[in-house]
């Protein structure tokens, strides 16, 4: 498996996302992080501690018990809470889409194809599919 692969793997696990976004307060002791991840196990919080650390994200002081991000980890915890922020954006949008029913209507459930985002070659940037101007 290619490295890069494994670590999009590793970062991208449910609760290895919300530990490092976690660590973006400063050091925690393992108890600390439990608390703060609401529902992970400490079977499940152990394993991740050690995925993280194994791919240097990041680091166990053992003098003090603590854990802490790396440079990496900073910057990828960052970058998680952007991807939050748009989660928590869209969540009221996405719920009501779910309790109407319309999940899967295509470009009236408000689908927007990834040039349509980017821009496209006529000048209509950012218009979802099947706008007019």
């Amino acid at each position: 498996m290619c490295p890069s692969r494994k670590l999009l793997n590793d970062v991208t696990r449910r609760w290895s996302i919300l530990v490092l976004a976690t660590l973006l307060d400063g050091a925690l002791r393992f108890g600390q992080i439990r608390e703060r991840v609401d529902g992970i196990s400490d079977r499940m919080l152990s394993a991740t501690l050690g995925a993280l650390a194994e791919d240097r994200l990041i680091v166990k002081d053992d003098a003090d018990g603590t854990y802490a991000l790396t440079e990496p980890g900073c910057q990828i915890a960052r970058q998680s809470l952007d991807l939050f922020d748009s989660l928590y954006l869209a969540l009221d949008e996405i719920v009501n889409a779910r309790q109407a029913g319309s999940g899967a209507a295509g470009a009236s459930a408000g689908v927007v194809a990834p040039d349509d985002v980017a821009g496209s070659s006529d000048g209509a940037a950012g218009a979802p599919a099947g706008a007019t101007s």
